[in-house]
């Protein structure tokens, strides 16, 4: 069985987070993401896409850029744009989209458990992509990027969702492109 476990975060202070709410990364190309950033300087894809804030002839995987990011994100937490959550706790994560809701937990998961099969590899990244996303967590001492994990359904955690959603969101918006987003935090 996968190893899940609560995770201390940083997060946008709650008035914040439409504003920083991006699509993930991989989601534009260089010049829609330094368009994106141009238009919202706020937004997420200023740390997970750092390289919007330099001219095209700095490659992507420059250190420079992993730099930025790192800068960027620290930067957001010393000014209070995020804050650092006081302990360890889980997240429900929930987007309404064309009135389909998914939600899902945030956790941290055991990367020997994926490396290991237990956690089911459910597609072949390519190889750059994963080193910049590896330089990208361990230049910014931080995970920046969640990766999305499925499990069978199962009773207790529907009923612990069910529960968690009785609260009031911690955020409760309709990001720039249309999309309904809750966050939910159990920290008990």
């Amino acid at each position: 069985m996968a190893e899940i476990r609560p995770f201390v975060s940083i997060r946008p202070q709650r008035g914040k987070a439409a504003e920083i709410a991006a699509l993930p990364y991989d989601v534009y190309n260089r010049e829609e993401a330094t368009k994106e950033v141009e238009r919202h300087p706020q937004s997420f894809l200023s740390i997970d896409r750092a390289e919007t804030q330099f001219p095209l002839s700095v490659d992507m995987y420059d250190d420079k850029v992993y730099e930025r990011a790192h800068d960027t994100l620290w930067q957001w937490v010393e000014n209070g744009t995020f804050l650092t959550e006081d302990k360890k706790c889980y997240y429900l994560y929930e987007l309404t989209m064309n009135g389909r809701v998914q939600t899902g937990v945030a956790a941290c998961a055991s990367i020997d458990d994926y490396e290991n099969g237990v956690i089911k590899k459910h597609e072949n990244t390519r190889a750059e992509k994963e080193v910049d996303r590896i330089r990208h967590v361990d230049v910014c001492n931080a995970q920046t990027g969640p990766i999305f994990l499925a499990y069978r359904k199962n009773e207790t955690i529907c009923e612990l969702v069910a529960r968690a959603k009785e609260k009031t969101p911690v955020y409760d918006f309709i990001s720039r492109e249309g999309i309904g987003q809750r966050v939910f935090l159990i920290d008990d």
